[in-house]
């Protein structure tokens, strides 16, 4: 299997977290993430997450960047940047344009990476690629309950929407959801209080 061809997968680094392209080396520590319980608790990742799921995936990223459609997916892996050495694998950030100027975007970050602020860096990497390239507003989704990831948009300055009935299919069952939104005009910082 080949790697993405560099010339389609912008790299977009804040000088502590690169985005690149996913690459083979990442898919033992991707399928290690894939299978973490807090992963398989609020995210759709298929069960079990095998070695050729994570090549599946690879392909999928591969092939969407070539492609350059306007609903593409634009997928990165998040790499933490160290003094000496390559790039660490640090976990996943991606966006699903709608063509219509609206996008989805979704996150994860390998266990060993967690709790470095590490996550909030990347996500506002790939606001600004979408920003930039025709997305005026961007959607997130989550369980509702997964706190983390919703802490991550709020420090963006994500408007939850609210909390919709049966919006995310987990597993074979309609979990409650969070929705949030972010014009690519506003202010990325936090618009509302945390909740208490």
């Amino acid at each position: 299997m080949a790697d993405p061809d560099p010339d389609n997968v912008p790299v977009l680094s804040d000088g502590v977290v690169m985005l690149r392209a996913h690459r083979a080396e990442d898919i033992d520590a991707m399928v290690e993430q894939c299978r973490d319980a807090e992963m398989m608790r609020y995210t759709t990742v298929p069960r079990p997450y095998t070695r050729q799921e994570g090549e599946s995936y690879l392909e999928r990223t591969v092939r969407a960047w070539a492609e350059n459609t306007p609903t593409s997916l634009r997928a990165w892996a998040i790499t933490r940047l160290v003094p000496e050495g390559d790039p660490v694998f640090c976990g996943t950030v991606d966006y699903r344009p709608t063509g219509v100027g609206t996008a989805s975007i979704g996150f994860g970050l390998h266990p060993a990476a967690r709790g470095s602020g590490l996550m909030t860096r990347a996500v506002s990497l790939a606001l600004d690629h979408a920003f930039a390239h025709g997305v005026e507003l961007m959607h997130w989704r989550a369980v509702q309950g997964n706190w983390a990831s919703r802490k991550t948009v709020w420090k963006l300055g994500f408007r939850l929407e609210g909390t919709v009935r049966k919006l995310i299919e987990l597993s074979g069952h309609a979990q409650d959801g969070w929705i949030a939104s972010l014009h690519r005009d506003e202010p990325r910082r936090p618009c509302e209080p945390w909740p208490t």
